[in-house]
């Protein structure tokens, strides 16, 4: 009985040191990525990067870009979705616009943190809701 424990505790020292090689590989996407600047909610990226609506939510949830990138939402769920601004939001996309394998393209213009959510699967608050902050080049 001694040596199943000791085999067990084994077996877990290396799923513990194996996790984090699993999380520092993950990435969000886009052209070009930077560390996550003081002030930024996620690294800053450039060039094209893209958002997947899938069922109930968005993926990746909250990016930065840099002026002059392109954020492409693309439906790849099974229902129809919307982009719904929180407050003064440069982009929106109604239902009929964003209906399974839809995309749907912004071009950051102006710096800013805008948030947004799909009003069929969440509000402003919670649910599938998204940041998007523009940041200068």
């Amino acid at each position: 009985m001694r040596g199943r424990r000791e085999r067990r505790r084994g077996t877990w020292a290396v799923v513990a040191m194996a996790a984090p090689v699993v999380l520092v590989g993950c990435s969000s996407g886009g052209t070009t990525a930077a560390p996550a600047p003081s002030g930024t909610i996620a690294a800053v990226q450039s060039g094209e990067v893209a958002v997947s609506a899938r069922d109930n939510s968005f993926t990746v949830q909250d990016i930065t870009v840099t002026v002059g990138s392109a954020v492409t939402w693309r439906n790849d769920g099974r229902n129809d979705h919307n982009i719904v601004a929180v407050g003064d939001t440069p982009f929106h996309v109604d239902t009929a616009q964003f209906k399974p394998k839809d995309s749907y393209q912004y071009v950051a213009t102006t710096p800013g943190t805008y948030k947004y959510y799909c009003s069929i699967h969440g509000t402003a608050d919670k649910g599938m809701i998204g940041t998007v902050q523009v940041v200068p080049k």
